[in-house]
Protein backbone atom coordinates (compact mmCIF):
# COMPACT_ATOMS: atom_id res chain seq x y z
CA UNK A 1 0.00 0.00 0.00
CA UNK A 2 3.14 2.35 0.85
CA UNK A 3 6.23 3.21 -0.53
CA UNK A 4 9.08 4.99 0.45
CA UNK A 5 11.70 6.69 -2.54
CA UNK A 6 14.36 9.05 -2.01
CA UNK A 7 13.03 12.28 -3.10
CA UNK A 8 14.09 14.31 -6.34
CA UNK A 9 12.65 17.23 -5.99
CA UNK A 10 10.06 18.88 -8.75
CA UNK A 11 8.41 21.73 -8.23
CA UNK A 12 5.10 20.07 -10.25
CA UNK A 13 5.33 17.09 -7.84
CA UNK A 14 5.69 18.66 -4.73
CA UNK A 15 3.01 21.67 -5.05
CA UNK A 16 0.53 19.43 -3.37
CA UNK A 17 2.36 18.20 -0.25
CA UNK A 18 3.94 21.32 0.58
CA UNK A 19 0.80 23.22 0.62
CA UNK A 20 -0.81 20.78 2.81
CA UNK A 21 2.39 20.83 4.91
CA UNK A 22 1.74 24.82 4.89
CA UNK A 23 -2.22 24.11 6.15
CA UNK A 24 -0.84 21.90 8.93
CA UNK A 25 2.19 23.94 10.14
CA UNK A 26 -0.93 27.11 10.18
CA UNK A 27 -2.91 24.65 11.76
CA UNK A 28 -0.62 23.66 14.57
CA UNK A 29 0.70 27.13 15.38
CA UNK A 30 -2.56 28.98 15.34
CA UNK A 31 -4.99 26.60 16.81
CA UNK A 32 -2.85 24.04 18.93
CA UNK A 33 0.01 26.67 20.64
CA UNK A 34 -1.85 29.77 19.57
CA UNK A 35 1.27 31.31 17.81
CA UNK A 36 0.40 33.75 14.59
CA UNK A 37 0.98 32.72 10.98
CA UNK A 38 4.60 34.56 10.93
CA UNK A 39 5.69 31.37 13.03
CA UNK A 40 4.28 28.92 10.76
CA UNK A 41 5.53 30.48 7.76
CA UNK A 42 8.48 30.72 9.67
CA UNK A 43 8.99 26.70 9.86
CA UNK A 44 7.55 26.40 6.57
CA UNK A 45 10.00 28.37 4.54
CA UNK A 46 12.60 26.24 6.95
CA UNK A 47 11.42 22.50 5.42
CA UNK A 48 10.83 24.04 1.67
CA UNK A 49 14.26 25.43 1.55
CA UNK A 50 16.06 21.88 2.56
CA UNK A 51 13.60 19.70 0.40
CA UNK A 52 14.58 22.26 -2.58
CA UNK A 53 18.44 22.66 -1.92
CA UNK A 54 21.34 20.68 -3.87
CA UNK A 55 23.50 20.25 -0.67
CA UNK A 56 24.94 17.04 -0.57
CA UNK A 57 24.59 16.06 2.98
CA UNK A 58 20.81 16.64 3.08
CA UNK A 59 18.86 13.60 1.92
CA UNK A 60 14.72 13.42 1.39
CA UNK A 61 12.67 10.61 1.35
CA UNK A 62 8.93 10.45 0.25
CA UNK A 63 6.44 8.17 0.90
CA UNK A 64 3.56 7.38 -1.25
CA UNK A 65 0.22 5.52 -1.01
CA UNK A 66 -0.96 4.73 -4.74
CA UNK A 67 1.48 7.20 -6.58
CA UNK A 68 0.23 9.61 -4.46
CA UNK A 69 2.88 11.84 -2.30
CA UNK A 70 1.54 11.59 1.27
CA UNK A 71 4.80 12.31 3.72
CA UNK A 72 8.04 13.50 4.00
CA UNK A 73 11.03 13.24 5.98
CA UNK A 74 14.83 15.31 5.06
CA UNK A 75 18.04 14.16 7.08
CA UNK A 76 21.44 15.17 7.42
CA UNK A 77 24.40 13.52 7.09
CA UNK A 78 26.26 14.27 10.16
CA UNK A 79 29.56 12.21 9.18
CA UNK A 80 31.16 9.08 8.53
CA UNK A 81 28.56 7.53 11.53
CA UNK A 82 25.98 9.30 12.48
CA UNK A 83 22.54 11.40 10.60
CA UNK A 84 20.15 13.74 12.62
CA UNK A 85 16.29 13.76 11.33
CA UNK A 86 15.31 17.66 9.92
CA UNK A 87 12.27 17.20 9.32
CA UNK A 88 9.22 14.83 9.31
CA UNK A 89 5.80 15.14 7.95
CA UNK A 90 2.38 13.04 7.09
CA UNK A 91 -0.95 14.58 5.64
CA UNK A 92 -3.52 14.18 7.23
CA UNK A 93 -4.96 10.56 6.16
CA UNK A 94 -6.59 7.50 8.32
CA UNK A 95 -3.67 5.46 9.08
CA UNK A 96 -1.22 8.28 8.98
CA UNK A 97 0.47 6.53 11.92
CA UNK A 98 1.23 3.41 9.84
CA UNK A 99 2.35 5.55 7.44
CA UNK A 100 4.95 7.45 9.82
CA UNK A 101 5.96 4.26 11.30
CA UNK A 102 6.68 3.04 7.36
CA UNK A 103 8.86 5.88 6.24
CA UNK A 104 10.81 6.28 9.33
CA UNK A 105 11.77 2.21 9.28
CA UNK A 106 12.48 2.13 5.57
CA UNK A 107 14.71 5.79 5.85
CA UNK A 108 16.81 4.21 8.36
CA UNK A 109 16.94 0.99 6.82
CA UNK A 110 18.15 3.11 3.43
CA UNK A 111 20.51 5.17 5.09
CA UNK A 112 22.16 2.05 6.78
CA UNK A 113 22.71 0.17 3.46
CA UNK A 114 23.40 2.70 1.02
CA UNK A 115 25.36 5.34 3.14
CA UNK A 116 26.54 3.36 5.78
CA UNK A 117 25.08 5.08 8.35
CA UNK A 118 24.08 3.46 11.08
CA UNK A 119 23.72 5.47 14.43
CA UNK A 120 21.47 8.53 14.98
CA UNK A 121 23.30 12.23 16.58
CA UNK A 122 21.02 13.88 19.19
CA UNK A 123 18.15 14.91 17.13
CA UNK A 124 15.13 17.37 18.53
CA UNK A 125 12.41 18.55 16.60
CA UNK A 126 8.65 19.76 17.43
CA UNK A 127 5.97 17.40 15.78
CA UNK A 128 2.49 19.09 15.08
CA UNK A 129 0.51 15.77 15.87
CA UNK A 130 0.60 13.09 18.30
CA UNK A 131 0.41 10.67 15.64
CA UNK A 132 4.13 10.54 15.11
CA UNK A 133 4.85 10.05 18.76
CA UNK A 134 4.57 5.98 18.81
CA UNK A 135 6.97 5.71 15.59
CA UNK A 136 9.67 7.38 16.59
CA UNK A 137 9.88 5.55 20.69
CA UNK A 138 9.83 2.22 18.98
CA UNK A 139 13.08 3.37 17.98
CA UNK A 140 14.57 5.32 21.25
CA UNK A 141 13.14 8.37 20.67
CA UNK A 142 11.79 10.65 24.36
CA UNK A 143 9.61 13.03 24.49
CA UNK A 144 9.93 16.60 25.99
CA UNK A 145 7.52 19.24 26.96
CA UNK A 146 8.28 22.87 25.76
CA UNK A 147 6.14 24.89 27.43
CA UNK A 148 4.98 28.97 26.81
CA UNK A 149 4.93 31.23 30.00
CA UNK A 150 3.57 34.47 30.21
CA UNK A 151 3.78 37.47 32.99
CA UNK A 152 1.39 40.18 33.05
CA UNK A 153 4.53 43.31 34.01
CA UNK A 154 1.29 45.27 35.64
CA UNK A 155 1.57 43.35 39.06
CA UNK A 156 5.29 43.19 38.60
CA UNK A 157 7.45 44.61 41.15
CA UNK A 158 11.24 42.35 41.77
CA UNK A 159 14.32 44.01 41.77
CA UNK A 160 17.33 41.82 41.85
CA UNK A 161 20.86 43.16 41.70
CA UNK A 162 24.12 41.80 40.60
CA UNK A 163 27.32 40.69 42.57
CA UNK A 164 29.35 43.54 42.82
CA UNK A 165 31.97 42.09 40.20
CA UNK A 166 29.33 42.05 37.04
CA UNK A 167 27.64 44.68 35.65
CA UNK A 168 24.38 45.00 33.27
CA UNK A 169 25.42 46.79 29.63
CA UNK A 170 23.19 47.28 26.77
CA UNK A 171 23.30 45.46 23.84
CA UNK A 172 26.07 46.24 21.43
CA UNK A 173 26.11 45.61 17.83
CA UNK A 174 29.33 45.28 17.80
CA UNK A 175 29.46 42.93 20.73
CA UNK A 176 27.15 40.24 18.17
CA UNK A 177 30.54 37.92 17.68
CA UNK A 178 30.92 37.57 20.99
CA UNK A 179 27.49 36.57 22.00
CA UNK A 180 27.39 34.09 18.86
CA UNK A 181 30.32 32.31 20.54
CA UNK A 182 29.17 32.18 23.76
CA UNK A 183 25.83 30.72 22.73
CA UNK A 184 27.36 28.10 21.29
CA UNK A 185 29.44 27.22 23.74
CA UNK A 186 26.47 27.45 26.43
CA UNK A 187 24.21 25.55 24.12
CA UNK A 188 26.37 22.97 22.93
CA UNK A 189 24.89 19.95 25.34
CA UNK A 190 21.09 21.40 25.46
CA UNK A 191 18.46 19.46 24.46
CA UNK A 192 17.57 21.30 21.93
CA UNK A 193 20.80 22.28 20.51
CA UNK A 194 20.15 19.95 17.17
CA UNK A 195 16.75 21.59 16.67
CA UNK A 196 17.82 24.83 16.58
CA UNK A 197 21.14 25.14 14.06
CA UNK A 198 22.08 28.34 14.86
CA UNK A 199 23.19 26.90 18.41
CA UNK A 200 25.74 24.80 16.81
CA UNK A 201 27.25 27.35 15.09
CA UNK A 202 28.38 30.85 15.36
CA UNK A 203 28.36 31.98 11.37
CA UNK A 204 24.21 30.79 11.59
CA UNK A 205 24.00 32.44 15.06
CA UNK A 206 25.40 35.82 13.56
CA UNK A 207 23.12 35.45 10.33
CA UNK A 208 20.23 34.73 12.95
CA UNK A 209 21.14 37.95 15.01
CA UNK A 210 21.59 39.98 11.75
CA UNK A 211 18.00 38.82 10.18
CA UNK A 212 16.31 39.70 13.47
CA UNK A 213 17.99 43.24 13.98
CA UNK A 214 15.91 43.76 10.52
CA UNK A 215 12.66 42.56 11.67
CA UNK A 216 11.35 42.07 15.52
CA UNK A 217 14.71 42.35 17.77
CA UNK A 218 14.45 44.78 20.70
CA UNK A 219 18.25 46.33 21.08
CA UNK A 220 17.45 48.81 23.82
CA UNK A 221 15.89 46.16 25.76
CA UNK A 222 18.43 43.57 25.50
CA UNK A 223 20.87 43.24 28.26
CA UNK A 224 24.59 42.07 28.55
CA UNK A 225 26.18 40.73 31.41
CA UNK A 226 29.83 41.67 31.99
CA UNK A 227 32.84 40.64 34.68
CA UNK A 228 35.90 42.26 35.87
CA UNK A 229 37.33 42.12 32.62
CA UNK A 230 34.68 43.08 30.31
CA UNK A 231 34.25 39.57 29.10
CA UNK A 232 30.66 38.94 28.34
CA UNK A 233 29.65 35.87 30.48
CA UNK A 234 25.62 36.38 30.14
CA UNK A 235 23.10 38.32 28.09
CA UNK A 236 19.21 38.13 27.74
CA UNK A 237 18.18 38.84 23.71
CA UNK A 238 14.22 40.61 23.46
CA UNK A 239 12.40 40.57 20.53
CA UNK A 240 8.79 42.09 19.57
CA UNK A 241 5.53 39.81 20.27
CA UNK A 242 3.03 39.42 18.08
CA UNK A 243 0.71 42.30 19.48
CA UNK A 244 1.96 45.84 20.13
CA UNK A 245 2.46 45.56 23.81
CA UNK A 246 3.92 42.24 23.97
CA UNK A 247 7.60 41.14 24.14
CA UNK A 248 9.52 37.68 23.97
CA UNK A 249 12.43 36.81 26.02
CA UNK A 250 13.85 35.53 22.82
CA UNK A 251 17.56 34.14 24.51
CA UNK A 252 19.03 34.05 27.94
CA UNK A 253 21.79 32.58 29.06
CA UNK A 254 24.35 32.54 31.54
CA UNK A 255 28.19 30.57 31.23
CA UNK A 256 28.31 27.75 33.42
CA UNK A 257 31.27 29.03 35.27
CA UNK A 258 29.00 31.43 37.10
CA UNK A 259 25.63 29.82 37.43
CA UNK A 260 23.94 29.76 40.76
CA UNK A 261 25.49 33.86 41.75
CA UNK A 262 22.22 35.71 40.98
CA UNK A 263 23.35 36.76 38.01
CA UNK A 264 20.23 35.21 36.03
CA UNK A 265 17.63 36.69 38.32
CA UNK A 266 19.49 40.55 38.08
CA UNK A 267 19.04 39.71 34.45
CA UNK A 268 15.38 38.74 33.86
CA UNK A 269 14.50 41.59 36.29
CA UNK A 270 16.07 44.71 34.90
CA UNK A 271 14.54 43.04 31.29
CA UNK A 272 11.42 43.62 32.82
CA UNK A 273 11.79 46.64 34.54
CA UNK A 274 13.11 48.60 31.14
CA UNK A 275 9.99 47.10 29.04
CA UNK A 276 7.28 47.39 31.25
CA UNK A 277 8.66 51.12 31.19
CA UNK A 278 8.51 51.27 27.98
CA UNK A 279 4.81 50.50 27.89
CA UNK A 280 5.28 47.00 27.09
CA UNK A 281 2.86 45.36 29.76
CA UNK A 282 3.30 41.30 28.95
CA UNK A 283 6.15 38.93 28.68
CA UNK A 284 6.35 35.99 26.87
CA UNK A 285 9.13 32.99 26.90
CA UNK A 286 9.44 29.43 25.97
CA UNK A 287 11.05 27.01 28.75
CA UNK A 288 11.60 23.09 28.28
CA UNK A 289 10.25 21.07 31.14
CA UNK A 290 12.74 20.17 33.50
CA UNK A 291 14.92 22.91 32.84
CA UNK A 292 15.49 24.14 36.07
CA UNK A 293 14.98 28.28 34.61
CA UNK A 294 11.45 26.87 34.82
CA UNK A 295 11.45 27.90 38.47
CA UNK A 296 13.30 30.58 37.95
CA UNK A 297 10.42 31.78 35.61
CA UNK A 298 7.77 30.79 37.63
CA UNK A 299 9.34 32.87 40.88
CA UNK A 300 8.79 36.30 38.96
CA UNK A 301 5.06 35.14 38.34
CA UNK A 302 5.72 33.46 34.48
CA UNK A 303 2.93 31.61 34.40
CA UNK A 304 2.04 28.15 31.62
CA UNK A 305 -0.68 28.63 28.82
CA UNK A 306 0.22 26.32 26.24
CA UNK A 307 2.78 23.17 26.16
CA UNK A 308 3.74 21.39 22.79
CA UNK A 309 5.90 18.34 22.19
CA UNK A 310 9.96 17.96 21.33
CA UNK A 311 10.92 14.46 20.18
CA UNK A 312 14.96 13.82 21.21
CA UNK A 313 16.87 11.02 21.65
CA UNK A 314 20.36 10.92 23.17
Amino acid sequence: MFEVRELKYSQSNYNKILGNLKKSLQRYFVETIHEDLKEADFWYERIERVIKSNRNDIICFEIRSDEEVIGIMTTSLINEQFFLIRHFFIIDIDNKEEAANILLKETIERLKQKYKINKFKNVAFTFPDDYLANPLKRIGFNILKRHNMTLNLKSYKKTYELPPEFSLVPFNEEDMLKIAELSVQIYKNHPDASFWEETNSVSLYLEYLEKSMETYFLPECSLLVNDERKNIIGFCLVEKGDQENEFIIQDIAVNELNRGRGIGKALISRVLNITRDRGYKKAILTVTDGNPAQKLYESFGFKKYTSFNVITNK
